[in-house]
């Protein structure tokens, strides 16, 4: 069987052009032993290897670096004192020299990008999930935070492309009604994610990744050049909806909680047919809607790749 260039695939399948296959990758969180730097690179190409990636998502789960004086925020006026970052912080470094790495080993077969949390994603963690309230109590002080936030976001993304990533996984929360209102994020999130994403529009690659369930998916279409990735099984935006709304490329139609997670093999082939049903096979890749669980079976994985390139 003849070898396919993985990045001329993924540029094709992002360009809405004719595909050999359409492009088929997984992600999954590794222990806080692989978190950082060459373990965690190590870590990320082995799983490349194992599973003969299209494309890779660098996972990041390393913290956003406060400064000493304000650990946390607990009180809304705090958002004021916050700074933008200049992307180059400890928390930031964890990531640059795993994709230094990952680029020597692979980075002439693959494309790969690099998680980057969006600005709303890590209002929650240094607020300790009190973000939503502080938005409610001080609406324009909740903002100013937020844009220091994005700031330093928008400075690790571009520190990302130079360190060897082909683009960001902006994965992105709030987007749903159990943490904010449709208007809410729209109005309070949205621009936010927006202003990273600017950062690198010039890059090869980028995903936004919408996190949770019933998610607003409409809310994304519109957002700098990337592909789509949401929860199509878990939200009322099956993939076909999404279809309609924008021409842009899809990276869904693997419901990493479903049958795959069940070692189901049955009803994981019934998920992928329909996805292609739904999506047709260009401006298309395979994709789960959210970190795989590391108990999934490799040897479904490896059988749903198989499938996936036959079709």
């Amino acid at each position: 069987m003849q070898k396919i260039d993985k990045i001329a695939l993924v540029d094709a399948a992002l360009a809405g052009q004719p595909v050999d296959r359409i492009p088929f990758s997984v992600w999954r969180r590794f222990p806080d032993s692989a978190r950082a730097g060459k373990a965690c690179a190590d870590a990320h190409v082995a799983h490349y290897h194992k599973y003969d990636l299209d494309y890779l998502v660098v996972m990041n789960d390393n913290p956003y670096d406060m400064a000493p004086s304000l650990p946390v925020i607990t009180r809304v006026k705090e958002w004021l004192k916050l700074q933008p970052l200049k992307g180059e912080e400890a928390g930031f470094r964890a990531m640059f020299e795993t994709l230094h790495e990952i680029r020597k080993a692979v980075g002439s077969q693959v494309r790969f990008v690099a998680t980057v949390h969006s600005p709303f994603a890590i209002a929650m963690k240094i607020s300790r999930d009190r973000a939503v309230e502080h938005l409610h109590e001080d609406p324009e002080c909740f903002e100013q935070g937020l844009s220091a936030v994005a700031q330093g976001l928008a400075a690790f993304a571009r520190k990302t492309i130079d360190a060897g990533a082909s683009g960001i996984f902006l994965s992105a929360a709030g987007a749903e009604p159990a943490l904010l209102s449709h208007e809410e994020y729209r109005r309070f999130a949205k621009p936010y994610d927006v202003a990273v994403l600017s950062a690198v529009k010039d890059a090869r690659f980028n995903i936004v990744h919408v996190h949770g369930t019933s998610v607003y998916a409409d809310l994304f279409c519109d957002y700098p050049k990337s592909a789509l990735n949401w929860p199509s099984h878990r939200s009322a935006y099956p993939i076909s909806k999404v279809r309609s709304m924008t021409d842009r490329c899809l990276a869904a139609g693997i419901d990493e909680r479903g049958p795959l997670a069940e070692g189901r093999m049955r009803g994981t082939v019934a998920e992928i047919s329909d996805a292609v049903a739904q999506a047709g096979r260009t401006n298309f890749m395979f994709a789960p809607e959210c970190a795989i669980p590391a108990e999934t079976p490799p040897d479904l994985i490896l059988a749903i790749k198989d499938l996936v390139a036959q079709l």
